[in-house]
């Protein structure tokens, strides 16, 4: 099994690895020659998971990678539980370097992401910053997939998530449980209604993405759902707003009595998503 690669936009993956942060302390990260995942809580259904890719190797600028090398008797892919709090400080520190190299390294019979960062200066340094990992087996890889939702209920292009965020951290003082209800036409409401608080909020006029390869879809006021969620754990969703997203998408899947909400963060060629358990 071995890992080498010239870290080409740490910056943008600490940046990633940060908000993931606030999802949940250890990240499953996946490498194959193609994509770089990491995902948080990807077997837990009672909390948030969160499932972020970028791409490993291109010709475009748009890799995190550069001079990938990446070797495994499973397919070539590499599977290992890391801190992300641990992983996001190494990142930091590679970002002003003038060439930052991470590998797999074992010592003590002890598996490491190694980073070797060399800092110019007057003379030339050298860091090594050594991350502890936990490899996964293959035999496990099969299990680290991203949730199959199907088609949802409901999909919108979402207003901004700085405009959302602020509006859960009022709402958060008054409830702890947000209301979420959408339709096809475009029509998104946010509030918090209990016996003695009713604030919601509203947005119209958003755009329903088409799915890949069919129409837009025709705006259907009928087509709804709802779910409430923990107003704390949506609020930690929404500080991606730091990312920049390009796009975002937000699904309520109402069906057959399986609810969930899902974000969906497109920030160029890389995404992030989330899947959030519902309360109601």
């Amino acid at each position: 099994m071995r890992l080498r690669a010239v870290l080409e936009r740490q910056k943008r993956l600490c940046e990633v690895v940060r908000v993931l942060e606030k999802i949940g302390k250890v990240g499953h990260m996946l490498l194959s020659p193609e994509d770089c995942t990491i995902a948080v809580n990807p077997d837990n259904t009672s909390h948030p998971q969160a499932w972020a890719s970028m791409t490993t190797e291109s010709d475009d600028g748009t890799a995190v990678f550069r001079t990938f090398r990446i070797e495994s008797k499973n397919d070539n892919k590499i599977a290992f539980e890391i801190d992300l709090s641990n992983f996001s400080r190494a990142l930091k520190s590679s970002e002003q370097a003038e060439m930052a190299t991470l590998k797999l390294a074992k010592k003590l019979g002890k598996a490491y992401l190694s980073f070797e960062i060399i800092i110019q200066s007057t003379p030339m340094m050298t860091v090594i910053q050594d991350v502890p990992i936990t490899i996964i087996s293959a035999e496990e890889q099969q299990n680290l997939m991203e949730p199959d939702i199907g088609e949802p209920s409901v999909r919108l292009i979402s207003p901004p998530l700085k405009s959302l965020s602020n509006v859960i951290d009022r709402l958060k003082g008054l409830h702890d449980r947000v209301c979420i209800r959408a339709n096809m036409a475009g029509e998104l409401e946010v509030g918090v209604e209990t016996e003695f608080v009713f604030m919601n909020n509203f947005w119209k006029d958003l755009e329903a993405p088409a799915l890949d390869g069919q129409p837009p879809p025709a705006k259907d006021p009928s087509q709804k759902a709802a779910v409430v969620v923990d107003g704390a754990m949506l609020g930690r969703v929404l500080s991606s707003y730091q990312l920049r997203p390009n796009v975002t998408i937000c699904c309520i899947v109402d069906r057959l009595g399986h609810k969930i909400l899902v974000w969906h963060l497109f920030l160029g060629e890389d995404t992030v998503t989330y899947y959030l358990p519902v309360l109601e």
